[in-house]
């Protein structure tokens, strides 16, 4: 989903896999496939060299282009010699569905370090029959502190508050994330979003609440974008994704600030493809890259929130700026109160349907102009260069 977080210092040069003995005297390749950037090197650090060092099993990291990378015509998967792939949400529910990625026994999974099972650190959501869930990401409200002064937005609510909180809006142009966001500030409850949405009033409802920020509205399809338009300000608040948002705000040093109510987290997933000819081993690296102080490794570095509730415990200052990164986490405690997971079985089933009743409703209702509507071959929220959303 997009360009590098060009600004981390855990960067610089890029993190060799262990030295060239090493991989020589490895017994087993395995070829894992994963988002790049800056984010790919995070897993090096956390997950490819130490579990190399350890089990003498030498990691070829190979970068996939995104979701839609993953096809090729129709369903037919990509997944060429991979042993282990790095899936969004959408990528996992549809490759299990079709057959294409391999169940995966929980059994093999670590305990947290005080005994708890596995099943019962992670979060809901988490483990899947064919993949274990590594990280979660969010689409979050972030909003110019300029604008506000001393009274700031405090819920999603406020976000469609143009009275009390004037100012251009930036939203994702899609039905995705902006329906289940307007349902959110408007009371449903995050367990009740998608039932509600599924309905033809849930529908009409979202809508309604567009409607009374429509006319104040730039429609983004750009990651980049939203965070541009609140540096020019241009807008006061928009929806964007978190470790933009954590970039612009930490290491640019803008004037922004979160808000967590009604943020939409997913969880990306570790999962292996049928195809693979090393599954033992894509096991036992799965069961490694997914042990609590993996993952806080990880989340140290980056701020994607880490799945287990012993990790969390685990995650505390950046090794590098000296920032507290539970804050900027989408599964901190603090920031889960108020929630919505995305549902990628119903966007399976439902998407096409509602994004095609969005367009109708964005073409008859938004303002015209050159700030209504915006196009972009961009289409989701990780960090470089992950240049596809799913959802």
């Amino acid at each position: 989903m997009i360009a590098p977080a060009r600004w981390m210092p855990i960067l610089g040069a890029v993190v060799l896999l262990g030295a060239a003995a090493a991989a020589a005297a490895a017994e087993k390749t395995l070829t894992v496939a994963s988002w790049g950037g800056a984010y790919a090197q995070s897993q090096q650090i956390a997950y490819y060299r130490p579990f190399q060092e350890q089990t003498g099993i030498a990691i070829n990291s190979v970068y996939h282009g995104g979701t839609t990378a993953l096809f090729g015509n129709g369903r037919e998967y990509r997944f060429g010699n991979w042993d282990v792939v790095d899936v969004s949400a959408g990528a996992l529910e549809s490759g299990c569905r079709d057959g294409l990625l391999a169940p995966i026994s929980k059994d093999a999974l670590a305990p947290a370090r005080d005994g708890t099972p596995a099943e019962k650190d992670f979060l809901a959501g988490a483990l899947h029959e064919c993949g274990v869930a590594s990280m979660a990401w969010s689409s979050v409200i972030v909003y110019d502190k300029r604008a506000f002064g001393s009274k700031p937005p405090k819920t999603a609510a406020d976000f469609f508050d143009l009275k009390r909180f004037p100012g251009k809006r930036a939203l994702k142009r899609g039905a995705q994330y902006t329906l289940e966001l307007a349902l959110l500030a408007d009371g449903v409850a995050p367990a009740n979003v998608y039932s509600e949405l599924a309905t033809e009033a849930g529908l009409k409802r979202a809508f309604a609440v567009l409607q009374r920020i429509k006319d104040d509205v730039v429609w983004w399809t750009s990651s980049e974008e939203p965070l541009k338009l609140l540096a020019d300000g241009k807008v006061a608040m928009a929806t964007t994704f978190n470790g933009r948002a954590f970039v612009a705000l930490v290491a640019d040093n803008r004037a922004l600030a979160f808000l967590w109510d009604g943020h939409i987290y997913t969880m990306d997933s570790w999962a292996i493809p049928k195809s693979s000819k090393n599954k033992d081993a894509a096991l036992q690296f799965i069961a490694f890259a997914t042990k609590p102080e993996r993952l806080a490794e990880q989340a140290k570095r980056f701020p994607y929130g880490p799945v287990r509730k012993s990790a969390l415990k685990m995650v505390g200052d950046h090794p590098e700026i000296d920032v507290d990164m539970s804050p900027f986490l989408p599964t901190s405690p603090a920031n889960l109160k108020h929630a919505l997971q995305v549902d990628a079985a119903w966007w399976l089933e439902h998407g096409d349907a509602v994004e095609a009743k969005f367009a109708s409703w964005l073409s008859a209702h938004s303002s015209s102009g050159e700030d209504s509507v915006r196009t972009s071959s961009a289409e989701d929220g990780k960090e470089a260069p992950k240049s596809t959303v799913s959802p």
